[in-house]
């Protein structure tokens, strides 16, 4: 290893601050709390799905509608 060389380059490197374009889009906005909020919207809706399907499953169910109360 050339400890020289390395130290030269060491000192010419400048860190690259640009966003990373795994995180942010082409209009600057960010990709991860944009996936985020989509999982959030989707989980929620499929488990208001879940609900009013067992909720139907059990009106529909003789020995199951007393849980409900008329």
């Amino acid at each position: 290893m050339d400890n020289e060389k390395v130290a030269a380059e060491s000192k010419s490197y400048q860190a690259n601050h640009q966003k990373s374009f795994l995180l942010y889009d082409e209009h600057d906005e960010d990709k991860m709390k944009k996936q985020i909020e989509s999982n959030y919207r989707q989980i929620k809706s499929d488990v208001l799905n879940i609900v009013q399907n067992e909720m139907e499953r059990i009106k529909n169910d003789p020995n199951l509608q007393h849980l409900f109360s008329q």
